[in-house]
């Protein structure tokens, strides 16, 4: 028998992914409008979706134990992501990004209450490894909202260079301030990745062994290209078509790394 808090979290978890799609689709007809920007009206439902998103995992953690499955650790970055395009939309026009990014965090919230559980809960974690592990979750949220940030930037420019300026490139940021912003959440990210990297080498003693090995190798490297990409961009500028290159390699990297064995052995196996 279904149980009232059972029913009520299923039900949050309904209103939540209700909201995040509300909220894309209302940004979405802004731009129908030609209104740039995210009006005030996106805004407090994109809070609102957030809101109850934190809820959601506050009573998933409210026990006092750790669930590291695939669905919840994705619903985790998910709500990192709404949380930081929210804080970032006061200060740049980074709206587009809730039209892709909000579907895909409804998504999220979603499978992670109605699917079957993955992960099996940890208790009593140093709070060493809590940094190392919050750090990770807030890294790899940043470097994908600047991964779409730079496909937008890769659509724009090649829209551009076309002299195609009909449609949804119109409602863009100038490209000057597109690429600033993709800069930016590279830097926010990288240094945030800098961190869990630092965090894991301290706190964890197996780093190295046989079931981590995959992933420290795959996060260095896609950490080494990032770093590249804006230590020659800080130096002596780059065409941003390459540092897109780079990125889009780097974060396929660090997603295979940070999920691809999760996805086979809670999944697949």
């Amino acid at each position: 028998m279904t149980s009232p808090q059972e029913l009520l979290h299923a039900g949050l978890a309904i209103v939540t992914a209700a909201l995040y799609l509300y909220a894309g689709a209302r940004q979405l007809l802004t731009l129908d409008a030609r209104q740039t920007g995210a009006s005030q009206r996106v805004l407090w439902i994109a809070s609102f979706a957030v809101s109850c998103h934190l809820l959601l995992s506050a009573m998933d953690w409210v026990q006092g134990n750790l669930d590291l499955g695939f669905y919840k650790i994705s619903s985790l970055i998910f709500l990192l992501m709404g949380s930081v395009s929210l804080i970032s939309m006061l200060l740049r026009p980074l709206h587009m990004l809730i039209i892709a990014t909000f579907p895909l965090s409804a998504l999220a919230v979603l499978v992670n209450h109605f699917a079957p559980a993955t992960g099996q809960p940890m208790a009593g974690l140093p709070d060493g490894l809590l940094v190392h592990v919050s750090t990770s979750l807030l890294a790899f949220g940043v470097l994908t909202l600047g991964t779409f940030q730079g496909i937008l930037v890769s659509i724009q420019t090649q829209r551009l260079r076309s002299h195609k300026t009909r449609g949804i490139i119109r409602m863009l940021p100038p490209l000057d301030t597109m690429e600033q912003m993709f800069y930016e959440l590279l830097l926010a990210g990288t240094a945030l990745l800098t961190v869990a990297i630092l965090t894991g080498g301290i706190f964890i003693d197996d780093l190295l062994g046989q079931k981590l090995v995959h992933k420290t190798v795959l996060t260095s490297l896609g950490w080494a290209l990032m770093s590249t990409t804006l230590f020659v961009h800080w130096r002596r500028g780059w065409r941003v078509g390459t540092a897109l290159t780079l990125v889009f390699v780097g974060y396929a990297l660090l997603a295979l790394g940070f999920f691809g064995s999760k996805l086979v052995v809670e999944l697949l196996l």
